[in-house]
């Protein structure tokens, strides 16, 4: 398992302009702060050791729009590889930032950058916080710095590896990369999960414990980390399986976003946990209801301006154009106006391994893997929940001050009422009769798998499986929970949802 932590200010690079001493024509400025890092192509250019007859370079096109290339310097270095003129990138912010450091990213594809630059930081006064002189060493080059309340950063370029070349950066980030893999972390743990009627919508998890003996993430520690770290500060994670260290395949675990960090173990170790998007949702109020209806493309859109957040989604059309109520309730959080959105239409949300916000109705589809005697712990653990009968489902407009009671019931013969209550103000009166017969019949996939296994770090949320059990039924499911666990050794907890 390995982890990269972008311990970054969430907001420096949106704020940033950035302005050169010179620029080549080739130079799209705006690159350096984009998030996008790296070069799009090997370009040939007639530098020294800049055009190698390996067949691996690419002609540069006459129009570099569509291309990444970030900023590229209009001087050369002389025969001693230094300038005559130092060629500087500055950048001027709006407000001020935290920085536990900074990472200059050069051109990764030519393997090409300088041998040495100065960072300067100054406050919003003009007065010089720090600077520091890097050797720089790779095409990827971290300057540890810690500065707070900075407004502009200038980077001064003063001498390149070979004679006669141009500095080209590719991208600045403020901040640095910490990565965590088995060299330096000790367990790890990523946990996914979704409801299928959206009675709730689960934060998908990470934690990662990891050496903390330099105890940076000691909270009482004046050198430490605590002031740089903020609650959107991303990390990614993978899970590589293979027959060995060097020939691993890494599949994606998916984006999660900083919430805490503790000390553990004497403060060996620290733990970092970070959720998805949710756990911040759950923390601010959407205030945009009204009577009325609209459809479910409209209410996502309205809820995700309402919560300032950049988020992703994607909805099949069926559910999109779905009408439903305005009246999200005055004290829902964004969070809980996903929920009812989703669950007014007939479907559930869930931000998958991309940071998009999915919204889809569960389906058993086609299988994709089986769970049997092969990567099961365990024989697997099956319970058949309480039957349901009859759904009541209560719509309440507080701002129309109406209330419509819709059920559907399939009371047997002799049979008593077994009553699921539901309420959700947002479905429409002409959806009511529907929307409760759809929450009638998902109650009644009344199978649960609680399976222990090996883990398939390739399973998503929301995949068919084939479950092998005691009886011979061998049934098939849809995965709603998974929890991987890794300390060495991969192993998972997974639930399972049927008919």
């Amino acid at each position: 398992m390995r982890v990269v932590f972008r311990l970054v200010d969430t907001t420096a690079a949106s704020d940033a302009t950035a302005t050169a001493s010179g620029s080549n024509t080739v130079s799209q400025l705006t690159q350096t702060h984009d998030n996008i890092e790296g070069m799009s192509q090997k370009w040939a250019t007639l530098e020294n050791g800049g055009w190698f007859l390996d067949g691996t370079y690419q002609i540069m096109p006459d129009d570099v729009a569509g291309q990444h290339t970030g900023w590229w310097s209009d001087v050369l270095s002389g025969a001693d590889s230094l300038f005559v003129s130092d060629p500087t990138l500055t950048f001027n912010f709006t407000a001020d930032h935290d920085s536990i450091g900074f990472t200059v990213l050069f051109d990764d594809k030519a393997n090409m950058y300088p041998a040495e630059f100065t960072v300067f930081v100054y406050d919003g006064a003009g007065a010089l916080i720090d600077s520091q002189t890097v050797a720089c060493t790779s095409t990827r080059q971290v300057v540890d710095m810690p500065v707070s309340n900075y407004r502009k950063v200038v980077i001064q370029f003063t001498k390149t590896q070979l004679p006669y070349q141009r500095i080209r950066v590719s991208e600045v980030v403020f901040g640095i990369v910490q990565n965590f893999d088995r060299s330096n972390s000790t367990a790890g743990s990523v946990l996914y999960e979704v409801s299928p009627t959206a009675n709730n919508l689960p934060s998908n998890e990470l934690e990662i414990t990891f050496d903390n003996t330099d105890r940076k993430y000691n909270m009482i520690n004046p050198n430490g980390l605590y002031s740089y770290l903020q609650q959107s500060q991303p990390l990614d994670a993978e899970i590589g399986i293979g027959e060995s260290k060097n020939a691993l395949e890494y599949v994606n675990m998916g984006r999660f976003y900083f919430a805490k960090s503790q000390a553990e173990d004497s403060s060996t170790t620290a733990k970092i946990t970070a959720y998805d998007r949710f756990y911040t949702l759950d923390k601010s109020i959407c205030r945009i209801g009204t009577t009325g209806t609209w459809t479910v493309f409209e209410a996502v859109g309205a809820v995700i301006t309402s919560s300032g957040l950049s988020i992703t989604v994607s909805i099949p059309f069926a559910i999109g154009n779905t009408v439903i109520n305005k009246c999200i309730p005055e004290d829902a959080t964004h969070r809980e106006a996903f929920r009812l959105i989703a669950q007014a239409a007939m479907s559930t949300c869930y931000f998958d391994r991309d940071d998009v916000l999915v919204f889809v109705a569960l389906v058993a589809g086609a299988v994709v893997d089986t769970l049997d005697n092969n990567n099961l712990y365990d024989v697997a653990k099956i319970s058949v929940t309480d039957r349901v009968n009859t759904v009541e489902l209560i719509v309440r407009d507080e701002y129309a001050e109406t209330e419509t009671l819709y059920t559907a019931n399939n009371i047997a013969v002799g049979e008593s009422v077994q009553t699921l209550s539901v309420e959700n103000p947002l479905v429409a009166a002409a959806n009511g009769p529907t929307v409760a017969g759809w929450l009638l019949t998902m109650a009644n996939k009344r199978l649960r798998y609680d399976l222990q296994e090996r883990g398939n770090p390739a399973r998503e949320l929301g995949d068919t499986v084939k479950i092998y059990d005691a009886y011979g039924e061998n049934r098939n499911a849809i995965i709603t929970k998974g929890d991987f666990t890794f300390d060495g050794t991969l192993k998972a907890s997974t639930k399972a949802w049927g008919g």
